[in-house]
């Protein structure tokens, strides 16, 4: 058994540990990344990359799309898409700006990398098993122990970094009263379709998405859990019915929990500070996260900004940033969320048919992030 003292240990090495670890190593911190599994490993996830996710992305590492093309991160490229709701088609169109699809495999793989050449020691195949947010203590599950000044839970919607620092009814009632669940598979290529297609009317509070990949199409489902997760699965069986998949087409489904309006109010407690899905900062309405796992991680590095700072201040500056910069964004989103999935399953998605009628561009760049969904209504 060894003890080790970082100024930084950050628990989850996915795009919001990777991406914490490489800005603040980048900056001479003495950075210590760790997670449970080995990479590339397995990641559920559609894999899309917006116009603001590729945008941070340049601002951050220095990136562009050409170079994470020439190195296989970004393997497809999607310009048309689709709207259903109840089967029947709602929209088509051409994007400005197209999506641009990668394997979190890969993509999570290649900024562990960047966050290791930056100079942080990276720790993978060993779960942290407990943590202490007052004195910044990790035990890892090989009997290591871990100490920081300051701690960044990065470990995703199930995060025990969360559950050690906040485990009271009041936080696990706020936690799991809107965590969606999502279920996805992988369809053979001939069933792919060369457009993006979200189908809405399948289940009460959700939908389900097709997203074409280079070697297979992506088919998902996400909704707000329930005790009872029958209307989710019957919901996904008839909507593979519904695009001619069947059930058995392809490996089965596999589900996992899915942020959905949950961000926490306090993102952290005492040296711990949550990012990313931990922290439940996943667009409300399309669950986006990838940029939210990013830009929060960002921000938590800035808040940091010295070994010295002292952990209450660094919580405030980031709660305020956070709240600045990304919680506003989602309150808004949230918003526009509820009003579209009021009513029931026999709702008609009115507002969503007329926005799509008179309104395609600007919600097109609202979803893209090159506006606010604070100005979705404003000229």
């Amino acid at each position: 058994m060894s003890h080790a003292r970082h100024d930084v240990v950050v628990v989850g090495a996915g795009p919001a540990g990777s991406t914490a670890a490489y800005c603040l190593a980048g900056r001479g911190l003495d950075v210590c990344l760790i997670d449970k599994q080995t990479f590339p490993r397995p990641k559920l996830c559609a894999g899309l990359l917006t116009w603001k996710t590729i945008s941070l992305l340049e601002a951050l590492f220095g990136t562009t799309v050409d170079a994470l093309k020439r190195v296989g991160i970004v393997n497809h490229i999607c310009c048309d898409y689709r709207i259903f709701a109840h089967q029947s088609e709602l929209a088509r169109g051409s994007l400005d700006f197209p999506f641009h699809l990668v394997d979190r495999a890969a993509y999570d793989a290649y900024w562990l990398e960047r966050a290791r050449a930056a100079g942080a020691k990276v720790v993978t195949g060993i779960a942290a098993t407990r943590i202490r947010s007052v004195d910044g203590r990790i035990e890892l599950a090989n009997g290591d122990i871990l100490s920081a000044h300051t701690i960044i839970g990065a470990d995703g919607a199930a995060s025990r970094i969360r559950r050690c620092a906040f485990n009271t009814p009041a936080s696990r009632k706020q936690w799991f009263g809107q965590l969606a669940m999502a279920i996805e598979k992988k369809c053979a290529p001939g069933s792919a379709t060369p457009y993006a297609a979200l189908h809405f009317g399948f289940v009460p509070w959700g939908y389900a998405w097709t997203f074409p990949s280079k070697d297979s199409q992506i088919v998902g489902m996400g909704s707000i859990r329930t005790k009872d997760d029958r209307p989710l699965k019957e919901g996904f069986r008839n909507f593979l019915s519904s695009i001619d998949l069947e059930d058995r087409t392809g490996p089965p489904w596999r589900g996992h929990p899915l942020p959905f309006g949950n961000f926490l109010k306090t993102p952290g407690l005492g040296r711990v500070l949550l990012t990313g899905d931990a922290c439940g900062l996943a667009d409300p309405l399309l669950g986006e996260g990838i940029y939210y796992a990013h830009r929060s991680a960002q921000i938590a590095a800035k808040a940091i900004g010295s070994a010295s700072a002292a952990p209450p201040a660094i919580l405030n500056a980031y709660k305020k940033r956070l709240n600045k910069h990304v919680i506003r964004e989602l309150n808004w989103i949230k918003f526009y969320r509820n009003l579209l999935f009021i009513g029931g399953r026999r709702r008609r998605f009115r507002g969503l048919k007329l926005f799509l009628r008179f309104f395609p561009k600007r919600l097109e760049a609202t979803v893209q992030g090159q506006r606010s969904f604070s100005r979705l209504l404003l000229p």
